[in-house]
């Protein structure tokens, strides 16, 4: 008859084997995928992300945990590594860190370029910028308002006349890089956060398991080698302060004294408002609930009257900031206050079979992101321990709420490396993982040589195979379009017009100063009226940015936008061609072919 401590390894080793053959299946079917002749531009970019650049790493990680559940099986006579002794569990951890907040400050710079890609990052930027300058919002002169929808299209809340600059985020994860910003480098606002995250990791298996210093050094190591962890460190993206937040107020509220709550309470509100509201509460509402359970009627009343406030504050902040000028009133289009927030939910909220197949690529996208053992031991964990350790539980439902609730809400992800809207959840997975090998390395001494010989081929494997193929796709794609906007930057003109009609996410490249005190101003072609292009063109010198510039420039042309949009830029375009107007491309002196025949 099988024992409890037979049933344990056997788990373990089934568990690989599945997580083996789904990330080996959907490799060898992406990769195929890849031989198809379609354009990557007119690909969902899931789907793209998936076969050019997932579906390799999926190959070689499914090959690597068949592998590895194969040597469990075998006899192997190992010595137990030096670094499961409790006084070698310190210095790893810190030099881990530090070796963490070297790559990530180097990786800013040189694989990201201090490039913010998409236009959820540049926001970040742009309101930093702001916040950095003593407000939160900035105003805009007057010659510039009626061209904000232009100089701004997407991530912008409108105001009356368009007197001032209004993001659609929240202004959290903005504050902590405008005050990095304002010290003099925003790359250290990444950095801090990805140490203080995995310091608040260690202190909290110390805590949970103050005898097992290895369980501490196996969840440290296998957050600090995921790809997706380091990586999203080096841009502006809000995930890294959302995991940093949830773990300093998990090691808050586990520490169960009163400034402890407090102190939650005050986390718990900056976390809610880093850049959408849902994220923290869905993480911490387990816990909440379980106050509820256990009869602890004051502090479940305490927390879940502040979770109370703190949402509906986040939700009122558009309305609470911009009601403080009274000279200047919300405009009529703009999506704010609580009724309106409801309504933008019940909006937006589908499901579909589409969503579950984009749900499905999303977390393939998060395995082939994260160091090859941190699933398969954090799935042992919950299932072998779920009945005996309620924090454990509470951290699974935490991130099924979130799985649900995007399921729903957001099942496209867009941009990001890795899965983005997971992100906040890896202290969670790192912390179920490390129970996961406090249950495996138990059962005997073989065993759990064994499972370090696996673990150190898995860190192996992740940070000299895995990661340089990650940050090597990094760069190759943030590239092309961080030297589009450097081209846009430089242009000697006015006034540049990006006709995005036929480039792969060229609205992203409409990029301004908040203030409007740099020059060129940069406006999206299809944002702009017949009217408007007249007066730009009567006023200013102006260039465009357009298909044949953005080929220069290496950046991935889209030939499926519909034909009304191709269709408006083009009368767009023409009547500028009648004025003599934008006769100057960005990357170059070259006229319009359609204007000057047979100049270049």
């Amino acid at each position: 008859m099988a024992t409890e401590a037979d049933a344990a390894p056997a788990a373990f080793i089934k568990t690989m084997a599945r997580f083996g053959l789904a990330a080996l299946g959907a490799g060898i079917a992406a990769a195929g995928l890849a031989l198809t002749p379609a354009p990557a531009g007119s690909q969902l970019i899931s789907v793209y992300f998936l076969v050019f650049q997932d579906a390799p790493v999926l190959v070689l990680l499914g090959a690597f945990l068949l592998l590895a559940q194969g040597l469990l099986h075998r006899p192997l006579t190992l010595t137990t590594p030096a670094w499961v002794s409790p006084r070698h569990a310190c210095p790893i951890v810190w030099a881990t860190v530090a070796a963490v907040a070297a790559l990530v400050y180097a990786g800013t710079h040189f694989v990201c370029r201090d490039y913010g890609l998409s236009l959820d990052e540049f926001m970040a930027e742009f309101d930093s910028r702001i916040i950095a300058a003593g407000a939160l919002k900035a105003p805009v002169a007057k010659e510039w308002r009626d061209l904000v929808p232009a100089l701004q299209p997407i991530f912008r809340l409108p105001v009356a006349d368009n007197a001032y600059w209004l993001s659609s985020y929240l202004p959290m994860n903005a504050a902590i890089r405008g005050a990095f910003l304002w010290l003099g480098d925003p790359t250290w606002a990444g950095v801090a956060m990805a140490a203080i995250a995995l310091t608040t990791l260690f202190a909290i298996t110390r805590q949970l398991w103050p005898d097992r210093p290895d369980a501490a050094v196996v969840g440290v190591i296998l957050l600090a080698s995921s790809a997706q962890f380091l990586i999203a460190a080096m841009t502006p993206y809000a995930m890294t302060a959302h995991l940093c937040l949830n773990l300093v107020w998990l090691w808050l509220f586990l520490r169960d004294r009163w400034w402890g709550h407090l102190a939650a309470v005050l986390v718990a509100f900056v976390a809610s408002g880093l850049h959408q509201v849902a994220f923290h509460p869905l993480f911490a509402a387990p816990f909440v609930f379980s106050l509820f359970l256990t009869r602890r009627w004051s502090l479940a009343i305490f927390y879940g009257g502040a979770y109370a406030s703190i949402v509906l504050f986040w939700i009122l902040y558009w309305s609470l900031l911009i009601g403080a000028n009274t000279t200047t009133p919300i405009g009529p289009a703009a999506d704010v206050g609580l009724l309106s927030f409801v309504q933008r939910i019940g909006e937006i909220s589908n499901l579909e079979a589409a969503s579950a197949a984009l749900m499905a690529l999303n977390l393939l996208r998060f395995l082939a992101w994260q160091s090859p053992l941190m699933l398969p031991l954090a799935l042992v964990g919950l299932i072998i321990c779920s009945k005996r350790h309620s924090i454990l539980v509470n951290l699974a439902l935490g991130i099924a709420l979130t799985l649900a609730v995007i399921l729903v809400v957001m099942p496209f992800q867009g941009h990001g490396w890795g899965y983005r809207y997971l992100h906040g959840a890896l202290g969670s997975i790192a912390l179920l993982a490390a129970q996961g090998w406090i249950s495996l390395s138990d059962r005997s001494a073989q065993l759990h040589q064994r499972l370090s010989a696996i673990f150190l081929l898995s860190v192996a494997l992740s940070i000299f195979a895995l990661l340089p193929w990650r940050l090597a796709q990094v760069y190759a794609f943030v590239g092309p379009y961080a030297a589009a906007s450097a081209a846009i930057a430089r242009s000697e003109v006015d006034v540049v017009v990006v006709d995005a009609s036929n480039i792969w996410y060229g609205v992203d490249l409409v990029r301004n100063d908040p203030l409007l005190t740099s020059s060129p101003k940069v406006l999206n072609l299809t944002s702009l009226r017949s009217d408007q292009i007249k007066q730009l063109c009567s006023r200013y010198r102006v260039a465009i940015f357009d298909s044949e510039d953005a080929a220069h420039a290496g950046v991935p042309l889209d030939s499926s936008q519909l034909p009304a949009a191709t269709g408006n830029a083009d009368g767009l375009r023409e009547l500028m061609r009648s004025m003599g107007c934008a006769k100057e491309h960005v990357t170059g002196t070259r006229r319009d072919p359609k204007l000057s025949p047979g100049l270049n």
